[in-house]
């Protein structure tokens, strides 16, 4: 099986973002997600980079749909 592709990745960080509230600590989604720091933090980025997420406050920061 291909590994998902960054576009692909970033509709399911979206989607499950949405699903915890539309906002959610960097360490509870990338739990949730199952994902890699690698991999979370480079469709984090992504996202950032084309704003639809917008970064928040707390421990381990936190991210919500722009």
């Amino acid at each position: 099986m291909a590994r998902p592709t960054v576009e692909q990745d970033s509709k399911v960080f979206i989607a499950t973002l949405r699903e915890l509230g539309s906002s959610a600590g960097n360490g509870a989604l990338r739990f949730t997600l199952g994902w890699s720091e690698t991999r979370y933090w480079k469709v984090h980025a992504t996202l950032f980079a084309a704003d639809k997420i917008v970064k928040g406050r707390g421990r381990g920061g936190s991210v919500a749909i722009a």
